[in-house]
């Protein structure tokens, strides 16, 4: 709970709004403390002027943070998809007993094709973007050269999708084997198992690439922006006026007519304080966290961990090798 960095309080436009908000109450209250027709208002139009949007933005920003949860969760499912398909084809490779150096090939174009969605999407600051798929090559010479030949990197460079074709190689190498009997032929279940890997990594490319271009309509997000914006400020018109009211009963302003009613005023204060300070700047904050659940790969504090991912799976396939070649029985084999 004490947590800052990080989270939706780590963000200074919110407390430079409130800020501002506060200042404008203690401008609102000095007007109506010199207004001698201040205390002629009635409570019930003051809350009601502070109030009459909180339940409509209150229910914008509820849809807008499901919205966005569902499209951080559908990422993240995506991805996690395409890792799962690499894990299942070396799971295959190895229960068929395909020779080593297929296996390694069909493994490597998987985590290519991560390590290469990874980058794309994740392209840093604005200078990088200008010439993101040279830096994109660029990082994975330097984190990964093992992973793409000379070659192959030429033919890839051509495309900006990169990442989704490597895929395309691996069905035709799935399709070759198939013909040379390394693998069950075309007809067999087995063989539409493999290919229903592959298509399951290339959906999954499909669905993050499409999460992560469609977003909430810029419209709706403006939109959003401007009633939480002038909730905050009518708020603080709200209590500012509540507040200057108070002020003039306490200090006895107009021969102390009202004094009877400090008390009522006082407790009218308190309840204006949480419903017109309290309330809009949490809603600011809600607001902060929907644009940045909104946009997995953009924001660091919602940044999906897809790096982690990709390690955990270099590491279950350096693992699952290790395993496979250390058994007590002959490694099984496909026999045409």
């Amino acid at each position: 709970f004490r947590m800052v960095q990080g989270s939706a309080w780590d963000n200074m436009y919110i407390w430079k709004t409130m800020f501002w908000a506060v200042v404008l109450s203690f401008s609102v209250a000095f007007a109506t403390y010199q207004w001698r027709g201040a205390l002629l208002i009635k409570e019930e139009k003051i809350e009601k002027l502070g109030t009459f949007l909180n339940v409509f933005v209150g229910m914008l920003l509820g849809f807008f943070l499901a919205s966005s949860m569902t499209r951080w969760h559908g990422c993240v499912n995506a991805f996690m998809e395409l890792l799962d398909a690499v894990r299942s084809m070396h799971m295959q490779m190895t229960a068929l007993g395909v020779d080593r150096h297929r296996a390694v090939t069909l493994s490597r174009y998987g985590i290519l094709s991560a390590w290469l969605l990874h980058l794309s999407l994740n392209p840093g600051n604005k200078e990088r973007q200008l010439s993101q798929q040279k830096k994109m090559w660029s990082w994975l010479e330097q984190i990964r050269p093992h992973l793409v030949l000379p070659e192959e990197k030429e033919l890839l460079l051509k495309h900006k999708e990169c990442y989704a074709l490597v895929w395309t190689w691996v069905a035709s190498l799935i399709g070759r084997m198939s013909q040379d009997g390394e693998i069950p032929p075309m007809a067999s279940p087995t063989y539409g198992r493999i290919i229903n890997i592959v298509e399951m990594a290339y959906g999954s490319i499909r669905d993050v690439r499409t999460m992560n271009l469609v977003k909430a309509p810029f419209v709706y997000v403006h939109t959003l922006s401007i009633l939480v914006l002038v909730n905050t400020i009518l708020n603080a018109i709200s209590f500012g006026i509540v507040l200057g009211m108070t002020l003039e009963v306490a200090t006895g302003k107009n021969d102390g007519k009202h004094s009877k009613d400090l008390s009522k005023f006082v407790i009218s204060l308190l309840m204006e304080f949480f419903i017109s300070m309290v309330v809009p700047f949490l809603y600011l904050a809600l607001l902060d966290v929907c644009v940045c659940i909104s946009q997995p790969f953009t924001f660091e504090d919602s940044k999906i961990p897809s790096l982690q991912f990709i390690r955990s799976l270099e590491q279950d396939i350096a693992n699952a090798t290790v395993m496979g070649d250390n058994t007590e029985w002959l490694k099984p084999r496909f026999k045409k």
